[in-house]
């Protein structure tokens, strides 16, 4: 699943828990990881991972900052990309 569409889903109750659970807080999950302004670091991208109980994983927080390609393309050589 997308994770900003993960996070616009939960209810503030969820989304407190959720944000405990990752090790963090609402307001920094909304301030900051939401919109993308800031990449979580490689522990926080796994418990967030880890604490959406399967809903998003690394790869989808990857994604959302541009750091994880979101399909299959082919390099200047028209030979597959490695990732």
């Amino acid at each position: 699943m997308n994770f900003r569409d993960f996070i616009l889903k939960q209810n503030p109750e969820e989304l407190k828990e959720y944000a405990s659970a990752a090790g963090t807080t609402v307001g920094y999950i909304k301030t900051h990881l939401l919109y993308g302004y800031k990449e979580p670091r490689k522990n926080l991208r796994k418990a967030l991972a880890v604490a959406s109980n399967g809903q998003v994983s690394e790869a989808d927080v990857l994604r959302h900052f541009g750091l994880y390609p979101s399909h299959e393309t082919s390099n200047q050589n028209s030979n597959k990309s490695v990732v």
